[in-house]
């Protein structure tokens, strides 16, 4: 019985901490409206389940002083990505990142200011209160799956990332999991 009052404690405390992490990393606000099932993992990391009318998204983060991960996929149909790519740049910010789509032909087609196309060269500005954060694309890949589905990825580059924010994401996961204990 006392094993299990203490792994129910632990279960409501490392439920708190999720959703605090959750909440003040802005996490949240990438899928507002969304039913959440956040986790935060031992020593450092934190997944994220998110599900909002037939679509769903996925994170998860793994902070480490050599390199950290942080992935963030969704099903979720838009006309254009814009505004759901630079927010969650903006969460992380950091100094590059892969960005796969994967669609049919059709569906690529309906994707207005799509970053992966070939012939798109702007690069990806991200405001911020103080600064932007502009992110050139270094290069793209793409592979036919099958008959009609493609899966393009391209790699994007902070501008004069000076001092990486990889590892600032991975401090600030850090300080956020001790501070929540």
């Amino acid at each position: 019985d006392e094993k299990n009052d203490t792994d129910a404690t632990s279960d409501v405390e490392i439920r708190r901490i999720s959703e605090e992490m959750t909440t003040r990393s802005g996490i949240d606000r990438l899928v507002p409206g969304a039913v959440i099932d956040s986790r935060a993992f031992e020593p450092c990391g934190y997944s994220m389940n998110a599900i909002l009318y037939n679509s769903y998204s996925t994170m998860h983060i793994t902070p480490e002083a050599t390199c950290s991960y942080a992935s963030f996929e969704t099903n979720a149909k838009l006309k254009s990505y814009h505004s759901l790519i630079n927010n969650v740049v903006r969460t992380f910010k950091p100094k590059r990142f892969v960005l796969t789509m994967m669609a049919d032909e059709a569906g690529l087609g309906q994707i207005q200011d799509n970053p992966l196309q070939s012939s798109y060269t702007k690069p990806i500005n991200v405001p911020l209160k103080e600064k932007s954060l502009i992110y050139r694309r270094s290069n793209l890949a793409s592979i036919q799956v099958e008959d009609d589905t493609c899966c393009i990825m391209g790699n994007f580059e902070l501008e004069d990332a000076g001092e990486g924010r990889g590892l600032a994401m991975q401090k600030g996961l850090d300080n956020r999991a001790q501070s929540y204990s």
